[in-house]
């Protein structure tokens, strides 16, 4: 399908608004138990998800059993010769979310449902083949803030190996490359995101790199928070049915132990309740660890929020002290051209009213107000001073000329009173003092 809309270009040192992105995560037994319920919608969820919408989400395959997955990596691990026990809090799968920038999420909504269905089903079976991996689940979420998938893979490869040691950074960046590829098939205009190294080399800075923007932060610690929030509450529930599951066997192996004798059966009976209470017991200690783990990490979330919302009040002071600082420079520089102009408008009356004199002999000017020149800013007025002594040099050179004119004029009058001169000469001399006359400025 062909998108109208213009193609947004990205400053390379930013990330990539046309870009689909793919991003994977191991989950040990009690996280993949609450990825589980997230991307399924099983139980309660977060606030972030709107209740009204999540029929809408498409299940494209269901998760089968997590414990015959882990079985499995098991066998898998077995069969590659690993002979030493499973961790407990070993990965059972690896949870990917596919998303989009803000600019792709508009070209892959206007695909068909189907169209986009096939577009998530191919990308994820690829990302499992290139991982040497099962794809396990895969659904569509429609009632969060934009489209997404998240899909579930087996954590332990065909070969045995867990996927955090086998998929290494050149895998992390084969899955980008990979995804742009798939996703170009449905729609050409989705792109690759940029590379770490090519945004630091277009100017990125490392920091921006790594950490989240206070807008990043703003659309995702409440999803963060509120995820956590679940978490905990689903795990203080497991917690309650535990101890009361660890409460029951005690009353029970009680029971046995305050018997005088015991029988064979009974005996028995005891052995299994004291290694069943052990486990329970075990169990408690460990849910109550996760609890107050997730406890910690919500309070480190809650107070990641506070220094968010501070580095943005910092921001918004630091803009508005700019606005202030642009707005007192540009009310300076108004009132600096107001107090030129005045003191240009005052040389050229002073200039014009014969009052701006030049003295030749000190280089000097002299006005009758001197108050509009004072006021101008200091290079300005050294420009106006310069102006002015330019002005009151040729008004005091004109004078000059004009009385030297006036004074040759005179002579030339005395001089035509004569008797000895001819009529028609006396005539057109006195015609030639007329015109300069006419044209010249005169003292008198």
């Amino acid at each position: 399908m062909t998108n109208t809309k213009p193609k947004t270009r990205p400053d390379a040192k930013d990330s990539n608004p046309n870009a689909v992105s793919v991003r994977i995560e191991p989950k040990p037994m009690s996280k993949a138990k609450f990825q589980r319920r997230h991307d399924f919608r099983i139980g309660a969820q977060p606030a972030y998800v709107d209740g009204d919408r999540t029929h809408l989400n498409r299940h494209l395959i269901e998760l089968r059993p997590l414990p015959d997955i882990q079985r499995e990596n098991e066998a898998l691990r077995l069969k590659a010769g690993r002979s030493r026990k499973m961790k407990s809090n070993a990965a059972v799968v690896s949870a990917g979310i596919i998303t989009f920038g803000h600019a792709a999420q508009d070209v892959f909504n206007q695909l068909p449902d189907e169209t986009q269905d096939r577009a998530f089903t191919e990308l994820a079976h690829e990302v499992a083949a290139l991982l040497n991996t099962s794809l396990e689940a895969l659904v569509v979420h429609l009632d969060e803030t934009s489209t997404h998938a998240h899909f579930t893979l087996r954590a332990y490869n065909n070969d045995g190996a867990p996927l955090s040691d086998a998929t290494k950074l050149s895998d992390l960046s084969k899955i980008q490359d990979l995804a742009a590829e798939v996703m170009q098939r449905y729609a050409p205009e989705i792109e690759r995101g940029h590379k770490k190294k090519e945004r630091l080399k277009a100017g990125a800075n490392y920091p921006d790199t790594l950490h989240r923007t206070v807008k990043q932060l703003h659309e995702d610690l409440p999803k963060e928070k509120a995820t956590l929030e679940a978490e905990i509450e689903a795990l203080s529930q497991e917690l309650i049915e535990r101890k009361a599951s660890v409460e029951t066997t005690e009353r029970h192996l009680k029971k046995v132990e305050e018997k005088a004798e015991l029988t064979e059966k009974e005996i028995k009976l005891k052995i299994n309740y004291s290694r069943r209470l052990e486990k329970k017991q075990a169990a408690v200690v460990k849910e109550t660890e996760q609890l107050e783990l997730r406890k910690t990490q919500l309070a480190a979330i809650m107070e990641q929020e506070q220094l968010a919302l501070e580095v943005e009040k910092q921001a918004v002071r630091a803009a508005r002290k700019q606005a202030q600082e642009q707005t007192a420079a540009a009310r300076r520089a108004k009132e600096s051209y107001k107090a030129g102009i005045s003191a240009f408008e005052a040389v050229l009356t002073e200039a014009e009213n014969e009052t701006l004199k030049f003295d030749p002999d000190t280089g000097q000017i002299t006005m009758q107000d001197l108050k509009p020149m004072k006021a101008a800013p200091p290079k300005l007025r050294t420009q106006i001073v310069k102006l002015a002594k330019r002005l009151a040099f040729i008004e005091s050179n004109l004078f000059a000329r004009v009385f030297r004119l006036d004074e040759q004029i005179s002579r030339v009058r005395a001089f035509l009173t004569r008797t000895d001169i001819d009529p028609e000469t006396k005539k057109v001399a006195q015609n030639i003092v007329s015109e300069i006359e006419g044209d010249e400025p005169s003292l008198r």
